[in-house]
């Protein structure tokens, strides 16, 4: 398994056949995508058709949003335990809102290439293919960054739709762009959201190994016959570029910091960190504003004006 893992460490790299860029990437294929001449991925009717299927299915799984023009941003590294703090914070008001992640959206295009064939026929690259020939499996999500460009088109449609229509929605990314952060606080204010910023911090450490884990205990499932889709294997040169941050911080960290400042309509901004495995999470920080516009001071402050 040691071997195996180090393989897809190595193909996942920059130029590997398991880069986002590779030419099996899906929005590298010529029947599936025609890129603009300013360099935009455009889905052919066909595949045009599939997103339609495939947004349709994945809001057919939020039946009771609510209309009421609230976001929330969870930020936060790989491994970060962001599912587990959202879930914590929202509790019995979870149906309420919709979760905008493009890891879902890998996982629905890589179960309808496996249906459809596609998988096996244009997806997998000879390197993985004279892999398996030689007696090493390989699962689906291992391919993920193959269908990394796609699934983010898919997530952001659903995003851009859900904000249309005022729907609540959970903004589950890295956020490793400061100034896009800014951008999409900036968006959703324009349209009269209030917004919510919670970002959820690890060390790098404990990032990797939470990575290297849960994508050892999926292949195990896989293996055994349990998880037809295997793991999801998060590149090393993303993972460490994502605490590329002043002083070690993470992009998440100065980010949601950075958006929360300077953002109007960023009534609330909590910062979440495990310091280590087997210690418990602690809140670092809970800010709020009391109205649009107002400054960003302590929560504790607020209530007890």
């Amino acid at each position: 398994m040691a071997a195996h893992r180090e393989t897809v460490r190595e193909w996942a790299r920059v130029g590997g056949p398991l880069s986002p860029a590779s030419a099996c990437a899906t929005v590298n294929n010529p029947d599936w995508f025609i890129r603009t001449p300013n360099g935009v991925d455009r889905p052919l009717l066909e595949r045009k058709e599939l997103h339609d299927r495939l947004v349709a299915a994945y809001r057919d799984e939020f039946p009771d949003i609510r209309a009421e023009r609230k976001a929330i941003i969870l930020a936060g590294p790989p491994g970060a335990g962001k599912s587990t703090v959202l879930a914590d914070v929202l509790g019995a008001d979870r149906s309420a809102w919709i979760t905008i992640d493009a890891d879902e959206f890998k996982r629905a295009l890589l179960t309808e290439a496996i249906k459809d064939g596609s998988y096996a026929r244009s997806i997998v690259p000879p390197e993985v293919r004279a892999a398996e020939a030689a007696g090493e499996r390989f699962f689906p999500l291992e391919l993920a960054s193959l269908v990394h460009e796609e699934s983010s088109q898919l997530a952001i449609r659903v995003r851009n739709e859900a904000v249309r229509e005022g729907l609540n929605v959970v903004i589950d990314t890295v956020l490793s762009s400061p100034e896009k952060a800014v951008e999409l606080g900036q968006r959703l204010g324009s349209v009269g959201y209030s917004v919510e910023v919670i970002d959820v911090e690890v060390p790098f450490e404990l990032s990797e190994s939470r990575i290297a884990d849960r994508w050892q205990q999926s292949y195990e499932r896989a293996l055994a016959g349990d998880d037809e889709l295997g793991g999801r294997w998060v590149p090393s040169e993303y993972a460490r570029g994502v605490y590329a941050g002043p002083g070690g911080r993470s992009l998440p960290d100065v980010a949601a910091e950075r958006l929360a400042d300077t953002g109007p309509t960023v009534m609330r901004y909590r910062r979440y960190s495990t310091p280590a495995e087997g210690q418990p999470r602690t809140l670092d920080v809970d800010k709020c504003r009391a109205a649009f516009g107002e400054p960003l001071i302590d929560t504790a402050l607020d209530r007890g004006r």
